[in-house]
């Protein structure tokens, strides 16, 4: 069959194959451009293959940033020689990759990179992991019918030479390590939960104060910067008071369920808070809410704080009869957090009376779990904290309203009160 020149341009600019292949190729199809640009596929992959042992020390670093400047993705990749890393097709291909990288935001290059601990600790079969992690098995940004893998023999049966992707990161603006004093600030805690009440979000005369809520953003945001994976769980005091209608007669459970929904609200509203500064953010609650939030798995609470995501986790334990500082204990031992700092209101710590009502009473720097039970101190209810004692979960409370308080505690300064063993 007789094919025009009109398509063997046409399969050679999609293919880069030369002008004699493609007439021979589309004549053995009679003329089918989809099935030639399969069998070229195919040939290119067995040349890649065949190319794979050589060595690719040349190249250059591809780059792509992201509309408004706030994600950036850099890869190196390699080929054999000077002269075809300076070719266009081959910076754009480097530049497709950064762009992939800034999208899909891979975590190895290869499938040899993938340890089973990681792949038992995300929750996902081995399959669906390394689909999501692994660079070269993720489908291409641009073409979500090849993988990167694929996209790379094709290059490579196209420029004549092994290509490698040597290394690739992804910046993104809140999520660096600021340097302090010239030196990198490595944080003590790598892994948070913040247990705030709904008190904290009450302004003067509103349910909600959305200056409360940026003061806390801005709080949240600070620690981020760090690098550091941040889970917060929330109260609902300033929306409901269980104990109030409880001794009004209304059924306790009733009272705790409906508390549990205050905290759900709180949650979005912090939520918002927190997308307004460009942090990514999950909401995660103990009560199927499918509409307006993920319900939460602990697997996928994991993988969210892994992802630098700011997980809010709302509904309490979902069970009536347990408060969010039973909560707070349960997730943090959940999640593996190391610390959990336990925001009060204006007071900066643990102290041996209630200072608002005592002119007397001193603050306690350290406490063990012990002396705050058999004291009975202001730490969380009695339950939360020998959960806490049980699973060795340190407790640091702090002053909610004094501004860089939770950054100074996870850069490892002393400050409020802490409780360990």
């Amino acid at each position: 069959m007789a094919v025009s020149i009109e398509l063997v341009k046409e399969l050679r600019e999609r293919t880069g194959a030369g002008i004699k292949e493609c007439k021979e190729i589309l004549e053995q199809t009679g003329g089918n451009i989809n099935q030639a640009i399969e069998i070229l596929r195919a040939k290119g992959i067995e040349a890649a293959a065949k190319k794979a042992h050589r060595e690719a020390r040349e190249g250059l670093i591809g780059h792509y940033v992201h509309y408004g400047s706030r994600v950036a993705g850099l890869v190196e990749l390699n080929c054999e020689t000077d002269f075809v890393g300076r070719t266009p097709e081959f910076a754009e291909l480097a530049n497709a990759l950064a762009q992939h990288v800034v999208a899909l935001n891979p975590r190895y290059i290869s499938v040899d990179e993938v340890t089973d601990e990681a792949v038992r600790e995300s929750g996902l079969t081995r399959e669906k992991f390394i689909e999501e992690n692994v660079l070269l098995a993720q489908p291409f940004v641009k073409d979500p019918s090849r993988t990167i893998e694929e996209k790379l023999k094709e290059a490579i049966a196209k420029l004549g030479e092994n290509i490698v992707v040597r290394r690739f990161v992804r910046y993104e603006i809140g999520a660096y390590r600021p340097l302090l004093n010239g030196t990198m600030q490595e944080p003590k805690y790598r892994r948070v939960l913040i247990k705030l009440s709904g008190e904290q979000i009450k302004g003067t005369d509103e349910v909600v104060s959305y200056d409360m809520l940026d003061y806390l953003a801005r709080e949240i945001e600070a620690i981020h910067r760090h690098g550091v994976e941040v889970a917060v769980v929330i109260g609902g005091g300033n929306i409901w008071r269980g104990n109030q209608s409880i001794a009004r007669g209304m059924d306790t459970a009733q009272s705790h369920y409906m508390g549990m929904l205050a905290t759900i609200i709180n949650a979005l509203a912090l939520q918002d808070a927190l997308e307004r500064h460009g942090l990514h953010t999950r909401a995660m609650t103990a009560i199927q809410m499918n509409e307006v939030a993920e319900p939460y798995i602990r697997r996928r609470a994991t993988r969210h704080l892994e992802k630098g995501r700011i997980v809010i986790l709302a509904g309490g334990t979902g069970n009536p009869y347990f408060t969010t500082d039973s909560a707070a204990a349960l997730r943090a031992a959940e999640i593996h957090a190391e610390v959990i700092l336990m925001a009060k209101n204006g007071v900066d710590g643990v102290y041996t009376a209630d200072p608002r009502r005592n002119p007397d009473a001193t603050r306690i720097d350290r406490l063990t779990y012990m002396d705050a039970l058999n004291r009975g101190l202001a730490v969380m209810d009695s339950t939360a904290l020998t959960f806490c004692m049980d699973n060795n979960i340190p407790i640091v409370v702090f002053n909610a309203l004094e501004a860089g308080t939770i950054e100074r505690v996870v850069m490892g300064e002393h400050v409020g009160t802490l409780v360990s063993k």
